[in-house]
């Protein structure tokens, strides 16, 4: 090896190692780092994608592939990231037990999604996002995680003794998540979304208890003799 090829390894170090020096006090990027700024985009209605989020952490596409999977993967776990808080709120803050409760939790985590502004802005732009959400069949997306958590809600109730279940909690909770979202995203789309979630907690009800929810009789009008 002669002098000239050593001088030049040594100026590729010394480059390196500048560099280094140079971004000493900047943040390493992490695989955890870049769902936080993913999340941050998402929250402020920007389109997410990994050669700009690559970019702005200083790290190559493949590196982040590697870190979050795919963009789809990524934008699952921004939307569990919501949605598993918003759902342990809601079972915190429904009171009573049974079916009452349980109608309550659902109620009330589908009011809070439909007032959460990020997602009702990534539905309306992004329609067919409502349907991949509803469909995935990974069991890390959000919409099974939420089934999965809708279901041991369910048992926890059935363990407890509130309620008598009509089938599985797993088959109930994966009608249910399912009605409750078309529903629900479909309204958020068109509009009127009060009357959908009555219309999920309606089918709900059903479910759990084989029948609709009490209705007032219609007033039969007899004719005078």
């Amino acid at each position: 090896m002669t002098n000239k090829t050593i001088s030049k390894e040594n100026q590729e170090q010394e480059s390196i190692l500048s560099q280094a020096l140079a971004n000493m006090d900047r943040p390493q990027p992490t695989p955890l780092g870049v769902f936080k700024l993913a999340r941050q985009y998402w929250l402020d209605g920007r389109r997410i994608s990994i050669g700009d989020l690559a970019k702005e952490v200083g790290v190559s596409r493949v590196t982040l592939y590697r870190w979050v999977g795919s963009r789809e993967g990524l934008i699952e776990e921004i939307l569990w990231s919501f949605a598993k808080p918003t759902f342990e709120n809601a079972i915190q803050e429904t009171p009573g037990n049974g079916v009452a409760h349980i109608l309550g939790v659902h109620r009330r985590f589908m009011n809070d999604l439909a007032d959460f502004e990020p997602l009702r802005r990534y539905v309306y732009e992004n329609p067919t996002a409502a349907i991949r959400i509803q469909t995935s069949k990974d069991p890390k997306s959000c919409h099974n995680r939420v089934i999965d958590a809708a279901s041991n809600h369910i048992e926890d109730q059935d363990a407890k003794g509130y309620i008598k279940l009509p089938a599985p909690a797993k088959k109930l909770a994966e009608m249910m998540v399912h009605a409750n979202g078309a529903l629900l995203y479909g309204a958020i789309i068109g509009g009127h979304t009060a009357a959908a979630i009555d219309q999920a907690c309606a089918i709900n009800h059903m479910l759990l208890l084989g029948k609709l929810p009490d209705e007032p009789s219609p007033t039969i009008k007899r004719r005078r003799p």
